[in-house]
């Protein structure tokens, strides 16, 4: 099907803008007509010709069957082999004998289940929610983030957990330069200032610190130990958790630290552990207890020292030292009552941190002393789009200046418009504009010219069109649920905007798609891919879990 484009980035300061397609990333150069330049597309897609991927690596396999061990889900079915791969009449005999098996064993299990439930209470206890559908085994690219001078470009695709470099040609053409499998997919990257490392942060609760350009030999066994990740096979692994049992306070928390620690004495004397050691050099540099969802870099405006924002599923903000003292943590800014899921902090105003998530308001920090300077509603501006939205899904928080002013922008998840606040010297947040779409925003950007003029890049979901929405004026009717409401037309899915005279956004157009990068995928499986932030939201039952539970 016709993918649209999901994440963006940009080159440095150059015109090259980097659009990531599916398992694909496109370049454009925006000076230039944004006329298509490149493409550079995971190995994986270039192998079957009609986009559909029948294969996954052995790294990639293996790391998923860590993931299962760790969230204790159950494993996912084998996939049978293709009858060409397998010619053998006797091999295809045994292997639809042990597929009958697993299937009457399956049933056998589900028939137990059954019985089970219906003998507990007539099988009307309230159950458990089944868990999420895992999207499907496509490299999708994640995440992006280009250095400074724009000579390289990071990614991440997710479900193999690989990171790549790829160096920049200075025309946009994208070369290979190295791929490392990292042990936990990661869910949030960033590149240091003196742009030689990078950071990963990844949803076991760590961050890693990488060089960008790795060295031409790995690491010797010595020093792989000495860097060992949880997954290390050494016997006495030097990597530490960053909680013990003094300082946990919830029982989930404390729960999740002793998985932690069966996990890392599980796989002490592990062969399957010890293969699947990175033979990188990488570096563990501090941890939450919790699965990580965001990191950002800030620099002091006091003292010009460096410094790492982490927040994570459990409403905490971290606030550490830069490296080497990433361990040393400055303070926490909490005060969310939801996930988090965006961090931002503003070039101009680098005293200040916005943060957001599951909650109803974004918030406002002085991050060096964690202070709460402000909240600012957004679910009332969401409710103005989607009427009847009970909840916020923060996606993406994004600064620019203009007029020697600073903005923020806001992307919810599957609701269709983006939020403009401006970020007045009293560090509170006004509504400025709230720009409606056509569909659902992916990922945005803003691109500031020579000229001082800027230009905002939407990365948008056209196929998920939303109906008409009222604008509050006398002659518009409220869309009620249930009713035949007309449709938008389809709209591309690069959407380029630029500020009029009073300083909002206008539309100007859009970039042309191009048609590689596509995949043989479901609409379902899509949705699952590309929207993953409402998933962090607690359940009733780990609701009930925290409630009331705090460590005596």
């Amino acid at each position: 099907m016709n993918l649209p484009y999901q994440y963006l980035s940009r080159l440095g300061r150059s015109s090259i803008l980097c659009a990531a397609k599916g398992a694909s990333i496109h370049t454009f150069d925006l000076d230039a007509g944004n006329s298509f330049l490149s493409s550079w597309t995971h190995p994986l897609a270039k192998k079957s010709g009609n986009g559909e991927l029948r294969e996954t690596s052995e790294e990639g396999q293996e790391g998923q069957k860590l993931d299962e061990q760790e969230s204790g889900q159950r494993p996912s079915k084998k996939r049978k082999l293709n009858a060409e791969k397998n010619p053998s009449g006797a091999e295809e005999g045994t292997s639809q004998a042990d597929t009958e098996t697993v299937e009457a064993a399956e049933t056998a299990t589900a028939t137990t289940a059954a019985a089970a439930a219906a003998a507990n209470g007539n099988g009307k206890k309230k159950q458990k929610p089944e868990s999420r559908v895992q999207g499907p085994e496509i490299p999708f690219v994640a995440l992006m983030t280009a250095t400074e001078d724009g000579r390289y470009l990071v990614a991440v695709t997710g479900q193999d957990k690989t990171l790549w470099v790829l160096e920049h040609d200075g025309k946009g053409v994208l070369k290979e330069l190295s791929q490392r499998v990292m042990p936990k997919r990661p869910s949030s990257i960033a590149i240091t200032p003196d742009g030689n490392n990078i950071l990963s942060a990844d949803k076991f609760g760590d961050v890693y610190s990488l060089p960008l350009i790795p060295t031409a030999t790995p690491p010797p066994p010595e020093a792989t130990g000495a860097r060992s990740t949880p997954s290390s096979a050494a016997p006495a692994p030097s990597f530490k958790l960053a909680a013990n049992r003094l300082t946990v306070h919830s029982q989930r928390n404390l729960r999740a630290l002793e998985e932690q620690e069966r996990i890392l004495a599980s796989r002490k004397d592990s062969p399957a552990a010890k293969e699947s050691t990175p033979g990188f050099r990488h570096e563990s540099i501090l941890g939450h207890v919790s699965m990580l969802t965001a990191l950002a870099l800030a620099v002091s405006a006091a003292d010009g020292k460096p410094y790492i924002i982490t927040a994570d599923r459990d409403e905490h903000i971290r606030v550490s030292r830069g490296i080497p003292q990433a361990h040393v943590i400055e303070n926490y800014c909490l005060g969310h009552e939801a996930f988090l899921n965006a961090l931002c902090v503003p070039a101009s105003r680098p005293d200040v941190l916005l943060s957001g998530g599951g909650d109803d308001e974004l918030f406002v920090w002085d991050w060096k002393h964690a202070r709460l300077r402000g909240k600012t509603d957004l679910l009332r501006h969401v409710r103005e789009i989607v009427p009847g939205a009970g909840q916020v899904a923060v996606s993406q928080l994004l600064s620019y200046g203009a007029d020697e002013r600073c903005y923020v922008l806001a992307v919810c998840e599957r609701v269709p418009a983006i939020f403009v606040f401006e970020l007045l010297p009293d560090t509170s947040l006004e509504h400025v504009q709230t720009l409606r779409l056509h569909g659902n925003p992916l990922n945005a950007l803003v691109i500031t010219r020579r000229e001082a003029s800027s230009t905002l890049i939407l990365a948008t979901d056209p196929q998920q069109q939303q109906p008409t929405v009222s604008s509050g004026s006398s002659d518009d009717t409220a869309t009620q649920a249930g009713e035949d409401t007309p449709m938008a037309e389809p709209t591309r899915s690069l959407l380029l905007y630029e500020r009029d005279e009073t300083g909002n956004w206008v539309e100007k157009g859009g970039i042309q798609d191009v048609a590689d990068g596509d995949l043989d995928v479901s609409r379902k499986e899509l949705e699952t891919i590309l929207y993953t932030v409402e998933n962090l939201r607690k359940n009733e039952f780990a609701e009930e879990a925290e409630a009331g539970s705090a460590i005596p």
